[in-house]
């Protein structure tokens, strides 16, 4: 009996401590499909949503395929930044953070407003 007991108690201190470090590393996701690697923004190459999911926060913003983003937050997108640094350092962040992001449609400049989730 004793041994279960003991058992039992690192179960829980395994789990309770994985939840806790999980946290750190949680992302807040957008839902949308962008270039990642280490390919760079360029006139032809521009910083494009490739993709947004269904029932994602970019989705209900209305983030369509085919927008191009020219900047998030105060960081305007430029030549020659790697897509990795844009994806990981401009796009990924908290769950529940809002993140502004201004895209180019066409000859439209248009502006959102989108908290990253969890999930979705």
């Amino acid at each position: 009996m004793h041994l279960i007991r003991k058992k039992i108690i690192l179960i829980y201190f395994i789990a309770f401590f994985s939840l806790e470090c999980g946290k750190d590393g949680e992302h807040g996701l957008l839902g949308i499909q962008v270039p990642v690697g280490d390919g760079k923004v360029s006139e032809s190459s521009p910083f494009i949503v490739t993709g947004v999911y269904m029932d994602s926060p970019a989705y209900k913003e209305g983030i369509k395929p085919d927008d191009i983003i020219i900047q998030i937050n105060d960081i305007k997108i430029e030549n020659g930044m790697v897509y990795d640094h844009i994806y990981k350092k401009l796009l990924l962040g908290r769950p529940g953070e809002k993140v502004r992001i201004i895209i180019k449609r066409k000859d439209k400049q248009l502006i959102f407003h989108v908290t990253r989730s969890k999930k979705f």
